[in-house]
């Protein structure tokens, strides 16, 4: 029997479950801790690329914010730069069974929300909020219909989320959220196209930036469709496989999967290991790997090299030899190649400079094959075929980071100092920065962090 969907069911209830249901901060601590030092960390070592330096330089900052890695303060305009500089280097976090990025988009908007202090608890539970409508929401689309029309679901799904987790800081009532929910939704956007360019970090920006004014205006009064969800011509509609049944399925539950995500995102979340689009992490991986077995002396004797990856795990990648920097990031081939001769990639692999450089790299790109295999789990098989006949093989299942494989203390550590060393400030900042969100109590105010410092070219 067809399921009757009353008027504002969606939007309703979603709204009413991101400012009721129950957040247990505390059983996630640690997992909030990393995703926060790790997207302040990447966005330091992005502050000094040339891509931010023209986003300030057209952006009204005062003159303390326009020389601060970090920018400080409160509103959109902050939001909009930290929010680009999170995802400027593909570095931040990730969702393994989802394409999404979602600490990029909701640690800036809460740190930018006009709220007055922000105690380290109130961070936490509106943090977990979005985590969990991030993922409540794409799953619904569904992700692979979403993604695959060309979408970057972390752009256009990331405005809700970052709209339910500042609706949860603020303590909103639910048509206050209904509207902001529909103010985002109606400004929702971000093509995969532009991957490989900058204006893929600004996605995120712009996500960042339309949450925090959506929530403001709707909390001014400004009025929006109470339905936008579940509408005619609403977002599901807009941006779902079916919109009517995709209605029909979450709305029948949407309470208990927003409950269930924000109980189990952590076990669907991970940090990155290198700088580059995450569907070249497990070739990365395995790449490394076999390196090992190969010993240094072996790379210059590879004749062919075979990758092989899960149905609809080259979506995300670039196709074709890339020509530039960032198109690097996003080049499978190319990745493999580098991991193979260097043993790394790290972010200094992907200045202009270090592109242009690399004629061996690109040699070596030309030598990987690509394909993809079956559907199911994520993987990479990759195999290698030397001058002596060696025929080399691994296969990685789980990338580093993830949370089934996660990163160690000393390699997060690491991943921070690199991070700093990059934007040419010095190590006892890392180690600053770390230390002072793992001593961060409830009641600590989180924008006391030492975000403010100076860039290298300020």
């Amino acid at each position: 029997m067809a399921v009757e969907l009353r008027e504002s069911a969606l939007t309703e209830r979603l709204a009413a479950a991101v400012l009721t249901t129950e957040v247990s901060a505390s059983l996630q601590e640690r997992e909030v801790r990393h995703a926060l030092v790790d997207t302040l960390s990447v966005s330091v070592a992005a502050s000094g690329e040339d891509g931010i330096r023209r986003l300030r330089s057209v952006t009204a900052l005062d003159e303390a914010a326009a020389a601060a890695a970090w920018v400080p303060g409160e509103g959109a305009t902050a939001g909009f730069i930290n929010g680009t500089a999170a995802h400027f280097f593909d570095f931040d976090d990730v969702s393994p069974t989802m394409p999404l990025h979602p600490s990029a988009v909701l640690v800036p908007a809460l740190l930018a929300a006009d709220d007055g202090a922000l105690s380290f608890g109130r961070f936490a539970e509106a943090f977990i909020v979005g985590q969990a409508a991030f993922r409540t929401i794409t799953q619904a689309l569904p992700s692979a219909i979403h993604y695959g029309r060309g979408w970057h679901s972390t752009s256009t799904v990331g405005r809700l989320a970052a709209v339910a987790a500042l609706a949860r800081l603020k303590k909103l009532d639910v048509q206050t959220t209904q509207r902001a929910l529909a103010l985002a939704s109606t400004m929702a956007a971000g093509s995969r196209a532009n991957f490989g360019t900058m204006a893929k970090p600004m996605h995120v920006g712009m996500s960042v930036q339309d949450a925090l004014r959506a929530v403001d205006w709707a909390e001014a009064g400004i009025t929006a469709s109470l339905q936008e969800l579940e509408a005619p011509s609403g977002y599901f509609a807009r941006f779902g496989e079916d919109g009517h049944q995709a209605l029909v399925d979450l709305t029948a539950d949407v309470e208990e999967r927003f409950a269930q995500w924000v109980d189990d995102w952590a076990f669907d979340w991970g940090l990155k290991r290198f700088p580059s689009c995450y569907g070249t992490h497990l070739a990365i991986d395995a790449v490394l790997d076999m390196r090992l077995d190969l010993g240094d002396d072996t790379t210059l004797d590879v004749e062919a090299i075979d990758v092989v990856v899960h149905e609809n795990g080259t979506a995300p990648l670039q196709t074709g030899e890339p020509r530039t920097a960032n198109e690097a990031k996003f080049s499978l081939e190319y990745c493999v190649a580098l991991a193979l001769l260097n043993g790394a990639v790290t972010l200094a692999d992907f200045t202009p400079h270090s592109f242009e450089s690399r004629q061996d790299v690109r040699d070596m790109a030309r030598r990987v094959s690509l394909r993809e295999g079956e559907a199911g789990r994520e993987f990479a098989t990759v195999s290698m075929l030397t001058a002596g006949g060696r025929r080399p093989d691994a296969t990685v299942h789980a990338a580093r980071g993830d949370s089934s494989n996660p990163l160690s203390d000393d390699e997060l550590r690491t991943k921070i100092a690199s991070c700093f060393s990059y934007a040419g400030i010095d190590g006892p900042g890392a180690g600053r920065l770390l230390d002072a969100v793992g001593s961060l109590s409830a009641g600590a105010d989180v924008r006391s962090l030492p975000m403010g410092i100076e860039r290298r070219d300020s």
